[in-house]
């Protein structure tokens, strides 16, 4: 979705674009031979822990066996070891090309539905990798994947084993795994004396959950973004477990297409930071900074909480 549409042409990938891309690529490649593996050889951004030719090493002639993800962090499973971890960044996506009966290979795109960065406005030449290539894997049976990436904020790097490494075990709960109940929740934030919103946003407590989701949680369940995660109720705390897993499974669904994500939304109204943005209702919409991050919240609906 384009800027002039009110939403910028580069979110964050949050857990339901890396969870959508996840699923694309374990569907189209689960059980295939990568036979090419073509890298940015002088690349150190994005490979900034394993040299290219390591990552081709470790791909070339391996079968996919699997796939993996916590947090915004996923990983492919092979037949060998090691296996590639990757992050998506700040704009990175998929590109998944197909080939016809007709012998012409047709492109389909990660999370989004809509191409965003691949050769927009212009005819793709099928030929070449897609633009902001960073990766393309080639499968026997002739599937063809790349890992795209505008701004080089993601990343690629080799594990004996993902769930091990340190940016991965540095992660906490992830509202797809192993999740608490809505009381052992609500004694987890008893101890946490930290703006809410500010909390939804520490990858070490909520893994996964990335500034647009958490200002929708709090919208959607009614609670002041600037509360103390300690002062919630049980019942606040119970509101905020229910949207958050509603709002990522809905997500996920939609494979992360945000024309498709429901019209009353705060998504649909918080981007640009408009003195006079209003919500589907037409109530005001407030932008602050909270935990270092702009905050879009709707005082009339999530009436204010003391902090202290």
């Amino acid at each position: 979705m384009a800027a002039s549409d009110g939403i910028p042409d580069f979110p964050m990938p949050e857990l339901p674009e890396i969870e959508t891309v996840r699923r694309r690529l374990h569907g189209v490649l689960k059980n295939q031979k990568i036979v090419a593996v073509k890298t940015e050889r002088d690349d150190y951004i994005f490979y900034d822990k394993d040299e290219p030719r390591a990552v081709e090493r470790a791909f070339r002639d391996a079968v996919v066996t699997g796939s993996g993800r916590k947090g915004k962090y996923f990983w492919l499973t092979l037949n060998r070891k090691p296996w590639p971890v990757m992050h998506l960044g700040m704009s990175g996506n998929i590109q998944i090309r197909r080939k016809q009966k007709n012998g012409k290979l047709v492109p389909t795109y990660g999370w989004g539905g809509l191409g965003l960065y691949h050769n927009r406005g212009k005819k793709a030449d099928l030929t070449k990798p897609p633009r902001f290539c960073r990766l393309m894997l080639t499968t026997k049976s002739g599937i063809q994947v790349a890992i795209t990436d505008p701004r080089r904020f993601g990343r690629l790097r080799l594990s004996e084993d993902p769930e091990q490494s340190p940016a991965i075990r540095r992660l906490g709960m992830d509202p797809l795994g192993e999740f608490p109940s809505a009381k052992k929740l609500f004694e987890k934030l008893q101890k946490r004396k930290i703006a809410i919103k500010a909390l939804l946003l520490d990858q070490k407590v909520f893994a996964g959950v990335g500034n647009w989701i958490a200002d929708e949680v709090l919208y959607q369940a009614r609670i002041d973004p600037h509360c103390l995660a300690s002062k919630l109720s049980p019942a606040e705390v119970s509101r905020l477990r229910q949207k958050l897993m509603s709002i990522l499974k809905t997500s996920i669904r939609l494979e992360a297409d945000w024309s498709l994500y429901p019209k009353n939304w705060l998504f649909n109204f918080r981007w640009g930071k408009k003195t006079d943005a209003q919500d589907s209702r037409g109530r005001a919409i407030m932008h602050e900074t909270i935990g270092g991050r702009t905050t879009a919240w709707v005082p009339e609906v999530q009436y204010k909480v003391p902090s202290s």
